[in-house]
């Protein structure tokens, strides 16, 4: 502990000795001239060096403060720029939304509008249909005019000049003339009820031929007569036929198409009852009612002489032939009994040249 004490004792003896002569280096140095303009001169550049760093600072301060100006200034921009834009997508929502709503609310009241006409139409062929029955068992006429009533493809433009000869068009609901439909008739049509492959305008997928040429015209008649055997017994059941013609056009528009004339309306109205809707050889049967036709300007004369030079594809009727003399239609005989009757338009032209 002593030895400590005297070590601790030796050490401040030394420190205050240093600090003496420290002491009186820095009064010599005090009271040496050019000391004294050496402190001068560097209090004068500290002072300097500080107002230098100073004006450093607020120079980097105003930078720093503009920065931030700036940089407010753009989040500002920015920020409005943002609140436009989800401005302008909330408008966008809104109008898509509103857009959508009226699209909607047309669409259900589009909708209601055709469930109603739906309804209407429905509630009207039903009263149709009854009155049509009433016709048909009891022939009172007290609603004919109104089963009468021509139904108009195009009102506004010009008959159809072969729908009004024929009772069809190769155009179809896209002819530009009008189509008029009765709604009752002595003459009914079938489309399509007789089917056999010589009719048909196919080609082979594999030897790339005519279907038809496989199948001869014996082939073709006796199948038409077992269908025309088929059919007569069940549309003779509502009443005296005048005329019945089969089509052998290739033409779709004809092809197979079946026209009956009935002598009295309400026969052709208890056959369009009977058989419209119902089903022969896989096929549903559409029925339809047409004008009354003059059948020497329906049926192709030319066919009749076998000189028809447009072949299956003509828009005029070739019938095929009745087998068991029935119903036997007589072009060149009609022909005559028109002109007899002083009809001015003529029937189907015979010109061969």
């Amino acid at each position: 502990l002593l030895k400590k004490r005297r070590r601790k004792a030796v050490r401040q003896k030394a420190a205050r000795e240093q600090e003496r002569i420290e002491a009186e280096e820095e009064a010599r140095k005090l009271a040496c001239p050019e000391y004294q303009l050496y402190l001068a001169e560097k209090e004068r550049e500290d002072e300097i060096a500080a107002n230098r760093e100073e004006l450093e600072h607020a120079l980097q301060k105003a930078i720093w403060l503009e920065k931030e100006r700036d940089a407010q200034l753009r989040f500002e921009e920015q920020r409005k720029s943002e609140e436009a834009k989800e401005r302008q997508e909330h408008e966008k929502r809104e109008k898509i939304r509103k857009e959508f709503e009226e699209r909607e609310t047309k669409a259900k009241q589009a909708k209601a509008e055709r469930l109603k006409q739906q309804e209407l139409v429905r509630r009207m062929l039903h009263e149709r249909h009854v009155k049509l029955q009433e016709f048909a068992v009891t022939g009172a006429d007290e609603y004919l005019n109104e089963l009468q009533t021509t139904h108009n493809t195009r009102h506004e433009a010009e008959d159809c000049k072969f729908f009004l000869k024929t009772g069809a068009c190769r155009h179809g609901y896209r002819c530009c003339g009008n189509h008029p439909t009765p709604g009752v008739s002595k003459v009914i049509l079938i489309p399509s009820f007789f089917s056999h492959p010589a009719l048909e305008q196919k080609v082979h997928a594999e030897y790339g031929q005519d279907v038809r040429l496989e199948f001869d015209e014996d082939d073709l008649t006796n199948c038409f007569n077992e269908f025309f055997r088929d059919i007569i017994v069940e549309f003779e059941m509502f009443g005296k036929i005048q005329h019945i013609f089969v089509c052998r056009n290739s033409g779709p528009h004809l092809r197979g198409s079946v026209y009956i004339e009935y002598e009295l309306l309400r026969n052709a109205a208890a056959a369009y009852l009977r058989m419209n809707g119902r089903f022969y050889a896989k096929k549903q049967l559409h029925v339809e009612f047409r004008n009354p036709i003059v059948w020497p300007m329906a049926v192709c004369g030319l066919f009749e002489l076998r000189r028809c030079h447009k072949g299956a594809g003509c828009n005029f009727l070739h019938i095929l032939k009745n087998p068991d003399h029935r119903y036997v239609y007589n072009h060149f005989q009609e022909s005559r009994l028109r002109r007899k009757e002083e009809v001015v338009q003529i029937a189907t032209p015979l010109d061969l040249g």
